[in-house]
């Protein structure tokens, strides 16, 4: 005969399907709700006197709230004319709530979907999404400042200054620990002009046009002549986004490289500049408008990593091509491959049909070959067709 430490077990799994079933208005429907349950008595007759008496001790009927047992009266060969349990009922949502030891989540969870109704009614299609009540349950306790911070995006859109400058009176960390679940919300309320699609959730302030601290971009002119054109004081600067998108390059090409030291040690090359990428970051560089016009390459780890960046670049500049990024290079250094960060495969689109088949084989058999362990000669190798710089050259 069920117990009930096993009818508490199945109210806890229980009470989220009653959560999803009040959202949708269907709680009435719902209870009273009969619990599959096994109600045999066992043939001991101590047995089932101490089973018996313990579901009547932990029920409704004896606690005030809980399951309640439904009784028949009838004449058992084995045990005569008793009441045997017949159902195990639970009449309502309190009663499920305090039986599950949920009582505190259900009544702070009341409180924060009729706010979240009241003050924001177009975002009760994120919560008839399965589950979503959980992370409206999770902000509860700051449910107030994310509100807050989701109407003033609506009433001032893309408002074009930092976080901590928002007249509001909540704290920059709120919204940084919240920036997904503000996301979803956002996504929902504001009109698509308000909306950066370029960016995604995890860059919360760009998508929903907040200043940041952008990231900076190592910038190294390969070429003294270029340099000269260009007006700039040093070989090497860091700029932000926006300000390399002011520089005026003309028919120059670009080379995008992942690593710190294997930027700073590229050859002098003829009319050529290189950019530190920043990882994912370098989905930035696409707002640099001669990029469109320049002859761009990108070399970055041979690894699943790499290839999606790469494909990442591709999507905002389709003629970028890959710099040492094949199988011939990972096959001539298999002594320094190591093992990759264990990623699965999947879609990128952007890539070409070789780019495509040595990143499906990188995943597979988890491998990676770093970009700064190449040899120097091989990378000075693969730059033999550029050119050297003449004003170097000259200069030596």
């Amino acid at each position: 005969m069920i117990a009930p430490e096993t009818i508490t077990q199945k109210a806890r799994r229980l009470f989220p399907k009653a959560v999803d079933a009040w959202i949708a208005g269907e709680l009435e429907s719902f209870f009273p709700y009969r619990m599959p349950a096994d109600l045999k008595v066992p043939t001991n007759h101590a047995d089932a006197i101490r089973q018996v008496e313990m579901l009547r001790q932990s029920a409704k009927q004896t606690r005030g709230f809980g399951y309640r047992v439904v009784w028949q009266s009838r004449r058992s060969r084995t045990h005569g004319l008793n009441d045997f349990p017949t159902a195990i009922e639970i009449e309502s949502m309190e009663d499920l709530a305090r039986l599950s030891d949920r009582s505190e989540d259900w009544s702070r969870l009341q409180v924060a979907v009729n706010k979240l109704r009241d003050r924001q009614p177009t975002l009760e299609r994120w919560l008839a999404r399965r589950s979503n009540w959980k992370t409206l349950l999770d902000v509860s306790n700051s449910l107030d400042g994310l509100l807050d911070v989701i109407d003033y995006f609506q009433n001032n859109p893309r408002p074009d200054c930092f976080a901590r400058e928002l007249p509001l009176a909540v704290s920059t960390k709120l919204i940084e620990s919240n920036r997904r679940r503000l996301a979803a919300w956002l996504d929902i309320v504001l009109p698509p002009s308000a909306i950066d699609p370029r960016y995604g959730y995890d860059e919360f302030e760009p998508r929903y046009g907040l200043r940041y601290a952008r990231p900076h971009f190592l910038v190294r002119v390969l070429d003294e002549q270029l340099q000269h054109d260009l007006g700039l004081p040093f070989a090497e600067i860091s700029l932000p986004a926006e300000s390399l998108a002011s520089l005026q390059v003309n028919h120059a090409r670009v080379i995008i490289v992942e690593n710190k030291i294997n930027l700073l040690t590229l050859p002098k090359l003829t009319r050529t500049i290189a950019l530190g990428g920043l990882g994912n970051a370098v989905t930035q560089l696409c707002d640099v408008s001669w990029l469109q016009t320049s002859d761009v390459h990108y070399w970055g780890d041979l690894d699943a990593d790499g290839f999606a960046i790469l494909d990442r670049l591709r999507q905002r500049l389709p003629k970028v091509q890959s710099l040492l990024m094949t199988a011939e290079v990972f096959e001539s250094l298999s002594e320094i491959v190591t093992a990759g960060n264990g990623v699965s495969v999947r879609e990128l689109h952007h890539l070409t049909m070789t780019e495509t088949a040595l990143y499906q084989r990188l995943c597979q058999s988890n491998q990676r070959l770093e970009q700064e362990h190449i040899p120097q000669t091989v990378v000075q190798k693969a730059f033999e067709h550029w050119g050297v710089s003449e004003r170097t050259e000259t200069n030596r």
